[in-house]
């Protein structure tokens, strides 16, 4: 006889037309359709990461993504807040900004990460230019996709079409004034993002940037997001205000990621304090395990650039490392963005078994845990 799946339900699993209020994070380079389709298919909301794509191989992944499941997905775009703030940029133009002195630095990186002073990454992405991002945008709207969300940026200027077809859509803010922003633009959910989290994050911590963004927005709904990874962070959202969680680190050590098993065992080895902030890789405030990539700009002769400089000039070394990670020394050298809540990240388990396991125990601990610990009648 089959067993009944527990129910816990709030306006967001509404809104996206899913089981369960928790929705994987779209992590660029990590979040591929095996992890889409296996979190969709246990009652979350997968996410591609779509800032690794272009059009073309978007249009591929949406493709397995449907193959793989019926149920509701999200691709996650890194958007400018308009396309006129994207306008004549080009990738070998904004080479041209980087200065000497850092071209300088990149050449002594190289050698010293044995990186060949030839190697030019293949990798093709078409997030730098307005036509890519144009392309990549107008491949979501074609295949009608459920749910887009704004990894970086706005979506006002797509919000009409999203509209027409029926699109959802997700905002993520760090502080009150992007939220807002994500308010005026219509989006369906927010993302409030605190400073706990893995990956491109902002400087206020989850348990202050919640309640006030909840506060905010009303009545948008809110999903929390940083340092959150089993049932106990999903109850502890929702008495902030929230209505759901995002959540990318707790998926990190699944079959399903775009991991390799080192990264997976740097995770599984992880303090709380090995989960660090760096602008080493993208020039964007990022929290990702410590590397020595990154400890070579925090604490070199040089500041890192800005982005999208930044991850421009570091891109062929970041790339090199993953085309050979199969080797030891440049394994250790992955990017491996990783939230806060590194010490419950401490066992491999399957997308599925992450979902129930977090629904099993919010819910003990709202039936049990809570009103054994609490008096209040």
């Amino acid at each position: 006889m089959a067993k009944t799946k527990p129910k816990f339900h709030t306006k967001i699993c509404d809104i996206l037309g899913i089981e369960y209020p928790i929705i994987q994070a779209g992590m660029g380079g990590f979040s591929d359709p095996p992890l889409v389709i296996a979190v969709s298919e246990a009652g979350g909301l997968g996410t591609l990461g779509g800032a690794t794509y272009t059009a073309d191989g978007l249009n591929e992944a949406i493709k397995q993504i449907r193959k793989g499941t019926k149920k509701p997905f999200a691709i996650d775009i890194l958007l400018p807040d308009s396309l006129e703030d994207m306008a004549g940029v080009d990738k070998e133009k904004l080479r041209g900004y980087i200065p000497e002195e850092y071209k300088a630095y990149e050449k002594e990186l190289r050698k010293k990460f044995k990186v060949p002073p030839s190697y030019v990454s293949s990798r093709q992405v078409d997030m730098w230019t307005m036509e890519g991002t144009k392309r990549m945008l107008q491949v979501c709207l074609d295949n009608n996709v459920p749910v887009i969300a704004a990894g970086l940026g706005r979506l006002g200027w797509v919000m009409a079409e999203c509209k027409k077809r029926g699109i959802k859509t997700i905002g993520i803010g760090a502080n009150v004034k992007m939220a807002l922003k994500h308010v005026e633009d219509k989006c369906d959910v927010i993302v409030a993002q605190g400073y706990d989290a893995g990956g491109h994050t902002g400087n206020i911590g989850t348990m202050s940037v919640v309640p006030q963004i909840v506060d905010a927005v009303k009545p948008t709904p809110v999903a929390a997001a940083g340092g959150i990874a089993d049932g106990r962070g999903l109850v502890a959202a929702l008495s902030l205000g929230a209505e759901g969680v995002w959540c990318g680190s707790m998926f990190l050590l699944t079959p399903e990621v775009t991991f390799t098993e080192g990264q997976k065992d740097r995770v599984i080895a992880a303090t709380e304090k090995d989960a660090v902030i760096t602008k080493g890789l993208s020039g964007k405030t990022m929290r990702q395990l410590k590397m020595a990539i990154t400890r070579a700009w925090d604490e070199g002769p040089l500041p890192p650039l800005g982005w999208p400089l930044h991850l421009i000039l570091m891109q062929d070394i970041i790339d090199y490392c993953f085309d050979n990670k199969d080797e030891k020394m440049y394994n250790e050298m992955l990017v491996s963005p990783c939230g806060q809540a590194t010490r419950l990240l401490n066992r491999r388990r399957t997308s599925k078994q992450i979902i129930d396991d977090m629904i099993k125990e919010a819910i003990d601990d709202l039936e049990k845990g809570i009103p054994g610990r609490v008096q209040w009648k």
